[in-house]
């Protein structure tokens, strides 16, 4: 059962504030502190956001991780979760009449281009004629019967009058506020989009060790640009089916929001989560979906993992693939151990592979992550254009970026 509430900017105060987080480890000592000031906060009253953490280096590596033991000995990367927010998002007024998507009456019968099937006709059959009749969810070969005044798009892409349509706020926080619930372990970031607008879903899986809490400002850069953002609570997420669980359970909790288009994303352990995720979505809902993933510094193989094995999950991914490292910088998962990830997926999967100058496994918790998260899911799984080429500009507009690796790219379209 899931409920939602509002923060007040007391509660935003204290759960802000944080000492320090101690971890034993393979009889060596961590210790991570961090701290926030209210300047993180970009939104009033919902933001609480994780500092830029510890440096890196600290673990201790070599050992346990694949080729050579460059990987970390054991979960040193505390992770967290958003912050529950409040207020009221943008409100909807009357539904789009004519143009893209459903017409008439007072709102959109269903999501736009895709979700479940849907009937243009159930329920908001008036004003501007017919909505459209959409056959089979979301993938791009859609048989789609446009009704009277409207039509349908098949690349994927949502049209202009869609809730999530014309947000450019690639980098920052964007224009809606959002509750906080709860399903089970799961918990649920819920932005206030207008009524019957349908939004992606974006699942985040934490690094070893940790919580939904450390990861509170990626869950937050999601939430507040429109994406239904989720995270499981479980400090050994690697597997990749905790997110599956969450997957279902936005969709059993908020039939009318969640769209059938997934986003799967994850730090350190919950990178390879990231993977295995994705390719049980795809073999769960198949073409009714469209996915996407985002491993950060995915230390494939480390903590729980699948039963059918990474190599073998990661080579039977279909959709596009943005993965990233620090540029030498990361003593715990290296950038040759991300490597490994790009070089398992099959050779046909789009598949990018950047650095980063600085990043230092901790500081990607709150910093580096929340660079790139929003253009590439807008991208992959809005069919944004402008998003395909703010994220493909990166490299070249910031230098502490740079293109390591890529396969079968695709155009801004």
């Amino acid at each position: 059962m899931s409920h939602s509430y509002q923060v007040s900017p007391i509660e935003t105060r204290l759960f802000s504030f944080r000492g320090c987080l101690t971890w034993l480890i393979a009889g060596g000592l961590l210790v991570f502190c961090s701290c926030n000031s209210d300047s993180d906060s970009q939104n009033s009253n919902n933001s609480m956001t994780s500092g830029t953490g510890a440096n890196g280096g600290a673990g201790l590596t070599g050992g346990i991780g694949p080729s050579g033991g460059t990987g970390p000995t054991g979960g040193i990367e505390p992770s967290g979760g958003a912050g529950p927010s409040g207020g009221t998002g943008p409100s909807g007024g009357s539904g789009p009449s004519g143009g893209t998507g459903p017409t008439g009456g007072t709102g959109p019968t269903g999501g736009v281009g895709g979700g479940e099937p849907f009937d243009g006709g159930a329920g908001n059959d008036g004003g501007g004629g017919s909505g459209p009749e959409v056959e089979g969810g979301l993938d791009a070969s859609v048989e789609a019967t446009a009704g009277a005044g409207g039509t349908t798009q098949t690349d994927g892409s949502i049209p202009p009058d869609h809730c999530l349509a014309g947000i450019t706020t690639y980098n920052a926080d964007g224009p809606f506020t959002y509750n906080s619930a709860r399903s089970g372990a799961v918990n649920l970031y819920v932005p206030n989009v207008p009524a019957g607008c349908k939004i992606p879903m974006v699942h985040h899986a934490n690094g070893t060790g940790g919580n939904c809490m450390f990861y509170a400002t990626i869950l937050r850069r999601l939430a507040t640009n429109g994406f239904l953002a989720l995270c499981y609570e479980n400090t050994n997420t690697g597997a990749g089916t905790y997110g599956m669980d969450a997957f279902k359970a936005a969709l059993a909790e908020y039939p009318d929001l969640a769209d059938y288009r997934f986003g799967s994303t994850g730090h350190s352990q919950g990178g390879m989560a990231a993977f295995n995720t994705l390719a049980y979505a795809e073999n769960e809902w198949g073409d009714k979906g469209i996915y996407a993933a985002l491993p950060m510094e995915p230390a494939s193989g480390f903590g729980a993992n699948p039963r059918e094995g990474w190599q073998t999950l990661y080579a039977s991914i279909n959709s596009p693939v943005f993965m990233f490292s620090g540029l030498t910088t990361d003593t715990l998962v290296s950038q040759g151990w991300v490597q490994q990830a790009f070089d398992a997926l099959d050779d046909a999967t789009e598949a990018y592979f950047y650095a980063k100058a600085g990043a230092n496994h901790i500081g990607t918790i709150g910093r580096d992550g929340s660079e790139v998260v929003v253009s590439w899911f807008r991208w992959k799984l809005l069919g944004d254009s402008q998003a395909c080429e703010y994220f493909k500009a990166i490299p070249n507009t910031d230098s502490s970026w740079s293109v390591v690796d890529s396969q079968n790219e695709k155009p801004c379209k």
